[in-house]
């Protein structure tokens, strides 16, 4: 279990350049099982026994796609991410409204040259990780915390294809197990493992977390209204506080186990 968790941490450091390609193994870098190999269920691996292999993957950003892509292949994956903590409820308790995080993804196709159709958005078809680090660690000198790990399998993810704007994607509410309102800052990274074998990563994206839905519920739960921020008396009635927003479905994500905290980079916080 221990050498399991420290591999994890060492490799997590590949994140730190920020690279979104395969590099060659150095040798001076603890080994990590294959993402072919079988690996034994471990109780507090974040993911659910016998995907462990697929954990490791996404830490050390291993098999992603170095191969150019062609015409209708995967070649780019996009995410947006919105800062602010949304609740919605969740079917696995009984309704009631929990935190979360909503990210759109977007998986896009080659740029043809002479093709100004080309370079749009897929229908995407794959499995989804996502991976969620808290940066407070970092600011105290040490390696940021991965926080929540979601793991969201091929037909789980075509439930959340939505079309847009921009044309087709995945449209998640990521439910956040661990979420408190002492955070600031959060680093999150997207992976898609396509169905035809092409797997890409988001470029990591640090996030400066809006706590005003946690906050005007907590005020509506003590019956304190705000006005421009400040403070008023109680209402003699209160409202029965509700979710600030509800998408219309739960992506079944895992929470984290302990002890493992590789290291992500950090954008500059918007």
């Amino acid at each position: 279990m221990a050498s399991h968790r420290l591999s994890i941490a060492a490799l997590g450091a590949t994140l730190l350049a920020g690279c979104v390609t395969t590099t060659k193994p150095d040798p001076a870098r603890p080994k990590v099982a294959s993402t072919e190999a079988p690996a034994a269920a471990i109780p507090d691996d974040p993911l659910p026994p016998g995907l462990s292999p697929k954990f490791v993957a996404f830490v050390a950003q291993q098999g992603l796609s170095t191969t150019p892509a062609k015409p209708g292949q995967a070649a780019r994956l996009t995410a947006a991410w919105n800062n602010k903590v949304i609740y919605a409820p969740d079917p696995t308790h009984g309704g009631d409204p929990v935190p979360g995080l909503l990210a759109r993804l977007y998986v896009f196709g080659p740029i043809e040259e002479g093709n100004p159709a080309s370079g749009v958005p897929l229908e995407p078809d794959g499995e989804l990780i996502v991976g969620l680090w808290d940066l407070g660690a970092k600011e105290a000198g040490k390696p940021p915390e991965l926080m929540e790990l979601w793991h969201i399998d091929r037909d789980t993810a075509r439930k959340f294809r939505r079309p847009d704007f921009m044309g087709s994607g995945y449209t998640l509410f990521l439910p956040w197990s661990k979420y408190h309102v002492d955070l600031k800052r959060v680093n999150v990274v997207a992976r898609y493992n396509g169905a035809d074998g092409r797997c890409l990563v988001s470029s990591p994206e640090t996030l400066t977390i809006d706590h005003s839905a946690t906050l005007q519920r907590a005020a509506e739960k003590l019956g304190v209204a705000k006005v421009d921020g400040a403070p008023q008396p109680p209402k003699v009635e209160t409202l029965p506080f509700g979710p600030q927003s509800a998408p219309p479905e739960h992506t079944g994500g895992q929470p984290p186990g302990p002890g493992q905290q590789p290291v992500v980079p950090g954008d500059p916080a918007r």
